[in-house]
């Protein structure tokens, strides 16, 4: 009978080690069932028989505000105008009082708008960007009576003054800016 003695000793410390086995992939240990991961903050635990959470994408850039003259970039002829860009554009300026003659939207990339400021042929220029720490600016000419061009790559908050007109950076997301102009 010591036969059937040691073949129910094995059984059982079997069925322990799988009961044991068991009850470590269920909640005792790994990462997702609530030990610490690498970072040493607890997991977050799913009961039993629930499928675990999918993993969550980053949320999308908010919607850019809606622009006082929305696409309407005749509005800022004079200098003043708050419009909606979501393209390469050209906005026309009064060169005569705003010493500008055109704004060059050049790219929208994620939360950055890069644009050509047009300077006047006499070559004269005033350029400076304020409220945004990675604003990049260079002037290229006046040479030999042409006219100069500033190029400006800036980040919402940006306020570029550009000899006669003040251009503010209102929102950049998504490929879309809302950029309000005013004179100097």
């Amino acid at each position: 009978m010591a036969r059937p003695r040691a073949g129910l000793r094995r059984r059982a410390a079997a069925g322990l080690v799988a009961v044991t086995a068991a009850l470590g992939a269920a909640g005792c240990g790994g990462e997702e069932n609530g030990a610490a991961s690498a970072s040493g903050s607890p997991s977050a635990r799913t009961p039993a028989g629930s499928p675990a959470p999918a993993a969550s994408t980053p949320p999308a850039a908010p919607a850019p505000p809606r622009a006082a003259d929305g696409t309407n970039l005749r509005a800022c002829k004079d200098g003043t105008c708050e419009v909606k860009v979501a393209r390469r554009v050209t906005i026309a300026m009064d060169e005569d009082k705003l010493e500008v003659s055109a704004i060059k939207v050049t790219s929208l990339k994620g939360g950055e708008v890069s644009f050509d400021v047009a300077l006047p042929s006499s070559g004269a220029f005033d350029l400076n960007c304020e409220g945004d720490p990675r604003c990049q600016t260079m002037v290229a000419g006046p040479a030999f009576g042409s006219a100069g061009n500033a190029k400006i790559t800036a980040h919402p908050g940006a306020r570029i003054k550009a000899n006669g007109v003040v251009i503010t950076v209102v929102a950049a997301a998504g490929g879309t800016a809302v950029l309000r102009m005013e004179p100097r």
